[in-house]
Formats: C-alpha cells, structure tokens, sequence
C-alpha cells in the first residue's frame, strides 16, 4: 500500500482531509460527529498540519489610506464623520492661506487647525492636505497667482511643523502646495514655481513632515528635477528625503500629456513615475477631457491606474470622467482596485505548540489592488484563547522584508509566503487558541482602533469590532 501526505483540518463540524501528491490528490469532507476522533490514527509516514484555502470576496469596503476620496473643509468644518459613512477613509483637505500672504501665521489660526486634525481622529478617517494661497475661479486668475515670498513661504511651513508632526498619524501624505494657483506649483505671482524656490520649499516640507510621512509634487519633472536617478525597490522606504517624494496627478486622463503633466519629455517623465509608482504615493484626480482625445474610456483607465499604481482618487471631480466609467462598467473595478487589496490564499500552522516553544506555520497573501501600502504598517499573529478571548500578539513584521513587510506586497510579486516563528508568551495558560491576523496602523493612538486595520479581501474572516482577519484555525498550547 502507498502512504502520501495528508493534512487533517477540523473546521466547526466539519472534517478536511486532504490526501495525495502533486497532482493526484483529493480533497474529503466528513461530518465531525460521524468520527470518533480516538480511534483516528495516523500512520508515522503521513505528516498533519492545518492548512486553510480562503474563498475571495468580490464586495467592495473601505480600507485605511486607500481608495475614492471625499472633500472636507477641515479648518471650519464641523463634523467629518459623514466621510466614513460613505464609505471613504481619506478626504482631500484644501487649508486657505490667502490671508496671511504678507504675515506670519497668527497663534488663532495654528491652534484651530491642530484642533480640527483632532475631529479627523475622532471620525476613523485620515486627511491628505494642501496649503494654499488662492484659489483661481478663472483663467486670467491663474495666469500669476497671488503667494507669498518665499521666506514667508518657509516661515509658515516652520511654523505648521509642529503640527504636522503632532498631528501625522491622521495625515495620510501631504500634496507640497504652497506655490501658485491652487498650489499647484504654477503660475506663481512671486516666481516661486522656478527650480531654486521649489528645491527650498521641498526641503522645508520634507523636513517639517515625520520621516515616515511622504510629501507629493504634482508634476514629474520637478520629481526628476530633484532625483535625476529614478528611486528603486531596494532604497525604498529607508527615510530618505528621495524615498518620501511621490506624484499628484490633477489632470489625470485629460489628454496625451494630462494637460501638460508630463511636459517637457511626455514618454520619458511617464516612464519615470512608473520605476517610482510602486513604492511611493501616487493620487489625485481626473480632469476635463480634451475634446478631440478620449483617454477616459475604461480600457485607458484602468490600464493607467495598474501601471502608475494610483492609491487614491477624487470621487466628486471630474464628474464626466467618473460617470462615463459608471456607464462602461469599469467603476466598481477601480473603486476596489485603488490602492491595497490583499487576498489571503491559504494558510499552514502546526497543530500545537509546547510552551516556551516557538509557533511555527506561514500564510500565503496576494495583493490584487493597484498599489501596496505606502505608509509604516505593522503585522501581527493573534493567537485568541477560547474559553478566556484573552488576545496574545505576536509581532511578525520585519520592516524592509520583502516577504514581512506589507509596502513591499506588491501586485507584480504576486502569491508572497510569509513564514512565522514566533514564540508564545509565558504567561499564556494552556488551552485552545484561535489564529487571526492583524495589519494595524503603527501610530500609538490609531493601532488599537480597528477602522484603522487593514481588512482582507476574503469572506467570512473579518472582524469588525477587533480589526482582526480570522485565519479559521486553532492550534492547541500544551500544559
């Protein structure tokens, strides 16, 4: 008689047997009452271990710094719950600045915008902000728009640094800003859209934001500008001011150039962003289209979205844009696509550990969204008793793994097998324990807060109230 591996699950009332090799195998299901589990025996050559394959779910939920964005007025704004209960979990924050083109900012003012980044904690969501000094309603507007000089440029951003440090677990990346209409870094009044102003201003922003927050430009030359060598994958996410720059797009599908975005060099700026886009932030919005161009057609979108790894997307402009996607049918695919979207596929644990000894197993995850995290995100094993629900965590990140790290789960890798071996704690009493996985936000005041975690594109395994992705399995800790 041949012997070939088998792995025994039992799940609720069911038992799963799965037994063969490579191809020929075949997968048992038996009802649990029908066995008497003291007469199972297993042969010395047949290995048991739990296994887990997840079934993908096709819903569409929100998920931390991700996603369509809604808009707030944050400096007089009310109440900004009214985002997450439509389902958004970031929202665009312009902050005017027209007054104070020609003073410093008063104690009034900084203490109220500290003061409203407090409302943004209390509704669950995060804010992408953009000081500005104008606001153009047209195009003789915008042709110089009023700033302020450069070194007041510099002692405003001197003076929001300690708010922006205070405040930056709910600031999801800041859009540099500042410089010109809309802050858009063009057509500046005082010429602060010229090489020199800009290298100062990205320094003072850059400087002012924690180094584990990332500062947006708007136009890829002004990236390259800075950084000729275009960022790679192995000096990603080290805390270099070149590893914390990503790309704003606020002409996005407008024409070949997104209304001149891209300009000078339109291929080669283009092919720049996409060796950056999948280890920075890349966001912002579409733009009317151009008439005799019809880049807003799903196929275009979609494929541009994938390629420049778009983590975030306005969903109040340009309506065109965002209607013709609902009528061609690609607008549920992006809603779920932007950013993160992680899939677990299959899990494998030892069925029991000894104490003071290590757990050992790893679970298989896919990434399906556009983009991977792109700020800090920690990785936790949760191992739940379940008489008590006593939760013992087992951290299991490694930050800069390629496999530990999830910034580094990229959609192009594909399947990454994460192995753990983690040691239980001590005082953890004898028992059976659940197996969850937790992604939460790192930020001391957010990583207990479940709106804060990340949720797993599978059915049936997530937990709201905890923020933790069930792995539908035990293992049972020894006396």
């Amino acid at each position: 008689m041949n012997h070939y591996p088998a792995w025994l699950s039992i799940v609720g009332s069911t038992v799963i047997l799965l037994v063969g090799c490579g191809s020929n195998h075949h997968l048992t299901q038996l009802s649990a009452a029908s066995i008497d589990r003291s007469e199972i025996s297993i042969k010395p050559d047949i290995s048991v271990s739990l296994i887990g394959n997840y079934l993908a779910t096709t819903a569409e939920f929100p998920n931390p710094e991700r996603g369509f964005y809604g808009n707030i007025e944050l400096i007089n704004g009310q109440d900004f719950r009214e985002i997450r209960s439509k389902g958004y979990t970031i929202a665009n924050a312009y902050i005017r600045l027209d007054a104070y083109r020609n003073r410093p900012l008063p104690p009034a003012f900084l203490n109220q915008l500290n003061r409203q980044l407090q409302l943004v904690s209390k509704a669950g969501i995060k804010v992408i902000p953009r000081f500005a000094y104008n606001f153009p309603t047209g195009e003789a507007d915008m042709k110089q728009a009023p700033d302020a000089s450069l070194d007041l440029t510099i002692q405003h951003i001197n003076q929001l640094k300690p708010i922006l440090q205070k405040n930056a677990d709910v600031i999801a990346v800041l859009q540099a800003g500042f410089i010109g209409a809309w802050g858009e870094w063009h057509s500046s009044k005082n010429k602060l859209d010229q090489p020199q102003p800009k290298a100062k201003i990205l320094a003072a922003l850059l400087t002012a934001m924690p180094t584990n927050r990332m500062v947006q430009l708007r136009y890829p030359n002004d990236i390259r500008a800075n950084y000729p060598q275009a960022l790679t994958i192995s000096a990603a996410f080290r805390g270099s001011r070149q590893a914390r720059v990503g790309f704003h797009n606020d002409c996005f599908l407008a024409n070949q150039s997104d209304a001149g975005t891209y300009q000078p060099d339109l291929l080669a700026l283009k092919s720049y962003i996409s060796k950056i886009a999948p280890v920075v932030a890349v966001g912002g919005e579409t733009c009317q289209v151009t008439p005799t161009e019809h880049r807003s057609d799903c196929p275009t979108a979609l494929a541009e979205l994938s390629r420049f790894h778009w983590s975030y997307l306005n969903v109040d402009f340009y309506k065109g844009d965002l209607n013709r996607w609902q009528q061609e049918g690609c607008y549920s695919d992006i809603s779920k696509k932007l950013g993160y979207r992680l899939q677990l596929i299959r899990s494998n644990f030892s069925p029991q550990v000894q104490r003071n000894r290590q757990l050992t197993g790893n679970f298989v995850i896919k990434n399906v969204g556009y983009a991977s995290p792109f700020n800090p995100r920690n990785l936790e094993l949760i191992l739940r008793h379940q008489q008590t629900g006593k939760v013992y965590r087992l951290p299991i990140l490694k930050a800069l793994s390629r496999t530990h790290d999830p910034r580094f789960w990229l959609p192009q890798v594909g399947e990454i097998s994460v192995n753990i071996r983690a040691k239980v704690p001590p005082a953890a009493p004898s028992g059976s324990y659940e197996l969850l996985l937790n992604l939460p936000d790192p930020m001391p005041k957010l990583t207990n807060r479940p709106e804060y975690s990340i949720r797993l594109a599978n059915e049936q395994i997530w937990e709201a109230k905890t923020g933790f992705n069930s792995l539908k399995r035990t293992v049972q800790l020894a006396k």
